[in-house]
């Protein structure tokens, strides 16, 4: 390594390898360490924020958080190098944390860093630019980020939604459904076309948030009180795994719901609910729901499981009997 000094041959060095007298590879970033700092963040983070709803202010829980950072080689012309991804979803309190990017290896530089917070019933988050008006967004921070999501309102557009929002598979995944929008909208239809979609079809990242809310959960209980929602905190969310939690606020726990949702193939999945059907405290056989099914019940609380065989999925749920006045009712929920 040729060691800095104040030559012409030191400073056509610099130009070309903006870090190369440090021994690392990274691109300057175009955001700020804190909201507060004029000091550049760095791209490999660590990273951390909240989330809030726009108009009430109140936490976002249950949003996906999708990180990407993206590579390249060469300076002069630059071609694309791959890239990293990371992607977990905000908690009760709607905040997220992701961890700093770890050492690369080969001859690449760290070009740039992308978060996308997306949750259905909101316009979608990025770090890089502004949904309004698709122009550079200048209030991303590294760290103490506060994210306020619109709530989406039915003449914005889906067609320009979803150019907006790219990202890979897993975002692809949860803007699925507004597919079917798009389309009316890019062949003149003013109604919107709306198939009922399959909930786990071409899923290949799990968020339970997205296949219940807590519209449908009153719809069923009448319960007339809030939730605190956010993942459970047995395990992380993985791509097999995810859960949701809808605590209620101000009352005990048996108003309570959690949802736990497995996609794990045909041969697991079997194997899981086989599980289930033997753990569980007085679980009993009612093949109501999907392929198998059963309910359960311990002290106050009623539990609902199901297979679902082609999809290779198992879910589970429980509801407290303060939420749940019967199993009929938590049977319904998972239904």
């Amino acid at each position: 390594m040729i060691p800095c000094r104040s030559t012409l041959l030191a400073l056509a060095l610099a130009l070309t390898a903006p870090t190369a007298c440090t021994g690392t590879n990274v691109r300057t970033a175009s955001f700020r360490l804190r909201p507060d700092s004029i000091r550049p963040g760095d791209l490999r983070g660590p990273f951390d924020g909240r989330v809030l709803d726009a108009a009430s202010d109140e936490p976002v829980a249950g949003a996906m958080v999708y990180a990407t950072w993206s590579f390249q080689r060469g300076y002069g012309f630059a071609s694309p190098a791959g890239h990293r991804e990371y992607v977990t979803s905000t908690d009760a309190r709607g905040r997220y944390e992701i961890p700093r990017l770890a050492a690369t290896t080969g001859n690449r530089q760290l070009a740039s860093f992308v978060l996308i917070i997306y949750k259905r019933g909101y316009v979608a988050y990025r770090s890089d630019r502004r949904f309004s008006d698709l122009g550079p967004r200048r209030d991303f921070a590294q760290r103490n980020n506060k994210i306020r999501l619109e709530r989406w309102r039915s003449e914005y557009s889906h067609a320009r939604h979803l150019r907006y929002v790219g990202g890979g598979p897993a975002i692809a995944s949860l803007t699925a459904w507004e597919v079917d929008d798009a389309a009316a909208e890019l062949s003149g239809h003013t109604a919107s076309i709306r198939v009922t979609g399959d909930p786990f079809a071409r899923v290949r990242r799990l968020v339970a948030a997205q296949l219940i809310g807590e519209d449908a959960i009153k719809k069923i209980t009448h319960y007339d009180g809030k939730f605190e929602t956010g993942p459970l905190g047995d395990q992380p969310d993985t791509t097999n795994y995810s859960s949701q939690h809808f605590k209620a606020i101000g009352r005990p726990e048996s108003y309570d719901i959690a949802v736990r949702v497995w996609k794990v193939g045909l041969s697991a999945a079997q194997k899981r609910y086989a599980r289930l059907l033997e753990d569980l405290p007085g679980a009993k056989t009612t093949n109501e729901i999907a392929d198998r099914s059963l309910r359960a019940t311990q002290g106050d609380i009623f539990g609902v499981a199901f297979l679902d065989a082609r999809r290779g999925v198992v879910v589970l749920m429980t509801c407290g009997q303060g939420q749940c006045r019967s199993s009929d009712e938590a049977a319904a929920i998972a239904n």
